[in-house]
């Protein structure tokens, strides 16, 4: 047999190699009423969820006309990784491309009752001075930031104008789970600029992305030659949480041991993609 004939008889097995199908898109269910943000998932529990194994965590879809919204369960606490620190970063693109220009990141971070009265003004909430005065009696709070950003992770402004549902989130510990409830808008980014840039019946590809190292890490851990220490952190991870105790003690950022003490590259970070067929109504 000649060189060429076995160059053909290769290229012809080649031929006949099936690559692996793509998971199908998962299936986002019509939201009949806006899904109430409060970190519950008892009105999910006829939605079907999906699994990401490599994370061990639980997600679903909703949406309709203006927003979608996603139920987000951690099973395993080892993958919380840093995201007390780090947020939730959701990439969201309704072009079929897993990009990363823009995208929504959700984090709580615990405020005086000064800096709430201050950002709920910003957005425009009215505040009589009686509720002012009410809300100053408790001395912190935990704001539930939702902001757009850009790929360099830069806030960009909303504007006070912007005809869209704001990004919305709340997180609740039930159980031994951690469960996240998201919301964000379908409008495009010329509205809103943390929309999705979709409708419904659209296909639209999800990425999320938590965990790793923030610049204050990295800069600490620079300072303190990489091993760490317990000044390192400013905060108790949310698996402390999950594990045990008090949700609202474990979550809220305070003193106490490094999340990544003797470790060289600090904590993981995660993220993975989801290719979602929105719904239609009925």
């Amino acid at each position: 047999m000649n060189k060429t004939s076995l160059a053909v008889i290769v290229l012809g097995l080649a031929a006949t190699v099936s690559l692996p199908a793509a998971d199908p898109p998962v299936l986002s269910r019509w939201a009949a009423s806006p899904a109430k943000i409060d970190g519950l998932p008892d009105e999910w529990r006829e939605d079907a969820v999906s699994l990401e194994k490599s994370v061990g965590v639980e997600y679903a879809f909703r949406n309709d006309g203006r927003n979608l919204y996603i139920l987000f369960i951690f099973k395993d606490p080892k993958s919380l990784s840093s995201i007390e620190a780090t947020g939730m970063t959701l990439f969201l693109s309704g072009e079929g491309k897993k990009q990363k220009d823009y995208g929504v990141r959700f984090r709580r971070r615990p405020v005086s009752a000064e800096e709430l009265i201050a950002t709920m003004e910003k957005q425009g909430a009215p505040l009589t001075p009686e509720k002012k005065q009410e809300m100053r009696a408790v001395k912190m709070y935990n704001l539930y930031a939702a902001e757009a950003v850009d790929k360099k992770g830069e806030i960009i402004p909303a504007g006070p104008s912007a005809a869209a549902d704001a990004p919305a989130f709340h997180a609740a510990k039930q159980e031994t789970n951690l469960v996240y409830e998201f919301r964000v808008p379908l409008a495009s980014r010329d509205i809103h600029p943390a929309g999705v840039g979709s409708g419904p019946g659209g296909d639209i590809k999800v990425g999320f992305e938590w965990g790793g190292l923030t610049e204050a890490m990295r800069k600490r851990m620079s300072r303190l030659g990489g091993g760490g220490t317990d000044a390192e952190a400013s905060y108790i991870p949310m698996e402390t949480s999950i594990a045990g105790g008090d949700e609202d003690e474990g979550m809220r950022d305070r003193g106490g041991a490094s999340p990544f003490a003797g470790r060289q590259r600090g904590p993981k970070k995660h993220s993975f993609w989801v290719d979602v067929k929105l719904a239609q109504e009925k």
